[in-house]
């Protein structure tokens, strides 16, 4: 199998954060990647074995890679995909000093597949580690965020997901790889639900960096809109009009407004967590026919 050496840009931002083993990606090796599985609900019968970007521009597929994700960005930058994704939202680790396990006990199974270990049932899985070293965990975020920039266009923007752990630290990061000029918004997530917090003021709050790659990104604010309150509407006023009549106010309402950069609209996390674990549950069992 043959290797590439694909090229990675230099981060030229300031400030520049320093870490134990700190270390640029001068470049990547490629490997091509390999069809697993295909899903074709329209059948089509159309199978792209290998999903290049000049194969997939015109006729465009959702592409699901499976493997570590350095690897996977990688293999984008081999396709052809440098310089052509236009949004990228990730949710990395946050740092948190968790494990994320969910545990699943199916009746009728409870006696089966038991490890002697930590007595788990074999339906009990981690899903991934937050326990890092800070400077391996800053290490790992620097070389990913390095490649993402590379598969960004010129127009594009890019959301990154963290909350108090680490988000001061990707913030400064982010500057040195993107540049604090493209620096666009810190939006605030505020949601509801348990806090880790029982002497302290609660935790109620992620957080998301918005970047762009240039200052020629594209943002269209007639097209993100959300509703008005009802009871801005209700009182008359609105921050952008001041008083307006009614006609204006039912204009208004039918457009809606650019949002800010606080949401606490969103239902909590966890809230939508359980209806996907509720669901693979449910699919589990008429599997397993228990």
């Amino acid at each position: 199998m043959s290797e590439d050496k694909i090229k990675i840009t230099s981060a030229k931002g300031r400030p520049m954060l320093n870490w134990v083993g700190k270390k640029p990606l001068d470049y990547v090796k490629g490997f091509p990647s390999q069809l697993v599985e295909t899903f074709d609900p329209l059948n089509s019968k159309r199978v792209i074995e290998i999903p290049t970007f000049n194969e997939l521009k015109d006729n465009w597929q959702n592409l699901l890679f499976h493997g570590d994700n350095k690897d996977v960005l990688t293999t984008l930058l081999e396709l052809g995909f440098r310089g052509k994704i236009d949004l990228i939202y990730i949710d990395p680790p946050f740092k948190s000093g968790a494990d994320y396990v969910r545990k699943v006990e199916i009746r009728g199974l409870k006696n089966l597949g038991k490890i002697e270990e930590d007595k788990a049932s074999i339906l009990q899985q981690t899903m991934y580690f937050d326990i890092w070293n800070n400077d391996s965990y800053l290490q790992f975020m620097y070389e990913r965020i390095l490649l993402l920039k590379e598969l960004l266009s010129e127009t594009s923007s890019i959301y990154v997901h963290l909350d108090w752990h680490v988000g001061h630290y990707i913030k400064l990061i982010m500057d040195e790889i993107f540049g604090q000029e493209n620096f666009r918004n810190e939006i605030v997530w505020c949601y509801t639900g348990p806090s880790r917090q029982t002497r302290d003021f609660a935790d109620k709050h992620d957080i998301i960096l918005r970047y762009t790659k240039s200052d020629e990104y594209f943002f269209d604010p007639n097209l993100i809109r959300v509703p008005y309150k009802k009871s801005t509407l209700a009182t008359g006023k609105t921050t952008l009009t001041g008083r307006a009549d009614e006609k204006r106010l039912l204009e208004l309402d039918k457009r809606g407004k650019l949002p800010e950069d606080w949401w606490p609209d969103i239902a909590t996390i966890g809230y939508k967590h359980s209806e996907i674990w509720d669901l693979l549950l449910k699919n589990l069992k008429l599997y397993l026919n228990v």
